[in-house]
This record gives C-alpha cells, structure tokens and sequence, in this order.
C-alpha cells in the first residue's frame, strides 16, 4: 500500500532481461558497482526490478516486480505504475510508448545506436571512412575506395570486439568463411586508424580511449590497450585497462566530444552513452564507434562513486 510520503519518491523500475540478473551480484565481475548504484537509487526512491517484455503489462504498469532494498532483491506482490524505467536490457521494441512514464535511454535512440552505420551517417566527419557491405560484390567495391594500406571489417551490430577482422588490402583478399558470414549479416568496411603513436601522457601505442557520457559530461573514462601483436582493444580480447581522469584528457579529445555530443543531443534529447576514440599519426582524435549504452566502472576505479550519482540523477530527472 501507497502513503502519501510516498508520493515525494519516484518509482523507479531497472527493466532488463533474465540473463542479466547476475549483473547486480557479486558474481558478475562489475557487479559491487552495480549494486552501489542500486543502493544509491533505492535510498531516494522506490527501486524494483522487472524481468522480461511480459513483465510489461501497458500504461507504465508493471507485474510481477522485484523490489530492491537493503542490498536484497524480493518479490513484490503489488502491480505498479512507474514513473520512470531504465531501459537496462533494451527490451522495448522502436513503436514502444508509455503512458507518463520516462523511459531512458528509448527504444528508438537504441535501435539507432544499435547499428554502426546509422551512428556514421550521423557524425561521418568524426569517423573514419566506411563503408557499407552485405555481400562479395559490394565488399570488392568499397575495397577500392579504401585509402589506407590495412582495412578493418566489422560487423554492424554487436559489442566487445566479435567479428572485428583487421587485414593487409590486396588487389584479391581472400575472404574466409568468417568473413563472409560477417559480410552477408551486414557489415562495415572502414579505413584503418593508425593509432601507434599513442596519446601524450596516456599510452605509447595502439588503444582504444573510452568516455562515458552521461547527463552531458564525462562520467567515466578510461583507455583500453590491446595484448601485444593484437590491434583490438577490446576487454573480451584481452585488453588491459587504464582508468583516466578527466583532466588527463587532451583538449583535443574534449573539443572532439563536445562537438559529437552536440549533434547527438541534437537529434536524441539528454542521452547517455559511450564513446570510443582512437588518435591517428597526426594526433588527431577520431570515433571508432558509438554506443547506446553506458560502460559501468570497475569497481577499484576512483570515478565509480561520480558515474553513480551522475547515472541517479539522469534517473531521477530524466
């Protein structure tokens, strides 16, 4: 049952899938950070979790629920109407709408940021050239159009490094079948930023710098360096990472996010999200992409307790 106090604290619903559940314990390797974020919400609101799209049941109303509080998860027997839901599990198809809900980040600003090459029609004068392709013939095509003496193939879709092919351009490479399986689900051919210089004060060679922004600032960031004789900075391929501080950040490297956030912000009100950027052999910045989700901290990094209350109050105002 509702108390009129209850009225002063929002009700909040963290809507992700059944998989993610182990996001906020302590087995998942992020998850100390996860639940500090919880605890920092359930402290000034009403925080429940849901699971899965029928846990929707229209008009902001959600059953069965999940309530969050003194670092517990339970069962909650009452049907709720949010106020707002963190789209957490990007569940919610495009044509999803809610009642008086916030919902944050929409369906429709995942979808997009979902598939790279919306995101370099968006910004393409912060990209590297790309490409594109869906089979052979249109691979060989845009092959031609590529200036730089190594080419990268990646998928449209997808995180942490899978399907990424780093390879020499030749008059007739030969595509192995992992290849083609990328190319045919839809791929991207992109120039090759050359990235061994490094940054000035942060790292000798090839990276990967990552910012999370959220409520229009940098929330988080840090630099990810690739295992010797690998070019992708990925964790999930054995990259180590490097917290940074945001005065550590060149101004370049600012300049360059004020500006694509600009753009964003622009088209997709209040977003959050992350970027990653690469400096070439001219020491200048440029994305290799951007996603529609926020990195969470390691929990030893000195800007969790910043990115948390930054994440609340996104929240809490969005």
């Amino acid at each position: 049952m509702w108390y009129a106090h209850d009225m002063e604290r929002k009700k909040i619903v963290i809507w992700l899938k059944s998989s993610q559940k182990e996001t906020f314990t302590t087995v998942y390797h992020k998850g100390a950070s996860y639940r500090q974020f919880a605890d920092r919400l359930a402290a000034r609101n009403h925080l429940f979790f849901a699971y899965d799209a029928g846990s929707y049941r229209g008009d902001d109303i959600f059953y069965p629920l999940y309530r969050y509080a003194h670092g517990e998860i339970a069962v909650d027997g009452e049907k709720i109407k949010a106020d707002v839901i963190y789209n957490l599990g990007n569940i919610p198809g495009e044509d999803f709408s809610t009642d008086t809900a916030r919902i944050s980040n929409t369906p429709a600003f995942k979808k997009f940021f979902a598939l790279k090459f919306n995101v370099y029609n968006l910004l393409p004068e912060f990209f590297p050239k790309m490409f594109f392709v869906d089979n052979e013939a249109h691979f060989r095509e845009a092959l031609e159009k590529i200036a730089t003496s190594k080419v990268v193939l990646k998928p449209n879709t997808g995180t942490g490094g899978v399907g990424v092919k780093i390879f020499e351009k030749a008059a007739t490479p030969v595509l192995d079948e992992a290849m083609k399986k990328t190319i045919a689900n839809g791929a991207l051919l992109q120039e090759f930023m050359d990235t061994k210089n490094g940054i000035t004060g942060i790292c000798e060679s090839y990276h990967d710098l990552r910012l999370a922004v959220v409520n229009g600032t940098i929330a988080l960031t840090h630099v990810r360096i690739p295992e010797s004789g690998s070019l992708i900075a990925n964790y999930q391929q054995g990259a180590t990472i490097k917290e940074l501080a945001r005065e550590d950040l060149p101004e370049k490297i600012i300049t360059l996010r004020e500006k694509v956030h600009a753009k964003i912000a622009g088209r997709f009100p209040n977003p959050m999200y992350t970027m990653d950027v690469g400096v070439n052999a001219d020491g200048d910045p440029l994305l290799f992409e951007i996603n529609g989700t926020t990195a969470f901290p390691w929990p030893e990094f000195e800007s969790r307790d910043f990115f948390i209350e930054q994440l609340a109050v996104h929240l809490e105002n969005s």
